[in-house]
């Protein structure tokens, strides 16, 4: 069985993908859910509780992956007013730059979990986005780009 953050990574990965992803949840004789598998949808439901913006209501965008600077995969979703980036590992350092973006201005960028927003520039291969503490603990961190910026061709950028 997958971790929690393994399946959040699967289930971000699908839904980029315009995909669902179905969760195998055998009750017992009793009706009760295994503890294993409980904690796996608790741990997802938890993740979606502070994400579900990236998730819910979503469509994939032009492309549905990509790798920042530092090497971190990215899955995109998009509404007609904002882009998803969901970042499928922790940043390990004070930014990130999202590779194949252009910014219009007055463009804003925020991590899903908190109203403030964070600086970011227009870096030449991408959007570099700064946080101002280091980012939470979580399987996956979703930032929220509005409005909808331009993609713009990176090579390597899967």
């Amino acid at each position: 069985m997958l971790s929690v953050e393994a399946q959040v990574r699967l289930f971000v990965d699908i839904v980029s993908k315009n995909g669902n992803l179905l969760l195998n949840v055998g009750p017992m004789a009793d009706g009760t859910i295994p503890d294993l598998q409980q904690a796996r949808l608790e741990g997802l439901g938890a993740w979606l509780a502070v994400n579900g913006e990236a998730i819910f209501g979503m469509r994939p965008w032009t492309r549905a992956e990509g790798v920042t600077r530092e090497g971190i995969g990215v899955r995109f979703t998009r509404r007609p007013d904002a882009l998803s980036a969901i970042l499928l590992a922790a940043p390990t350092g004070a930014s990130v730059t999202l590779r194949g973006l252009i910014a219009g201005p007055g463009a804003a960028v925020r991590m899903l979990g908190s109203e403030a927003p964070l600086a970011w520039r227009q870096a030449s291969d991408g959007i570099t986005v700064s946080f101002p503490a280091p980012p939470p603990a979580t399987p996956a961190l979703a930032l929220k780009l509005m409005p909808l910026p331009a993609p713009c061709e990176v090579p390597g950028n899967g």
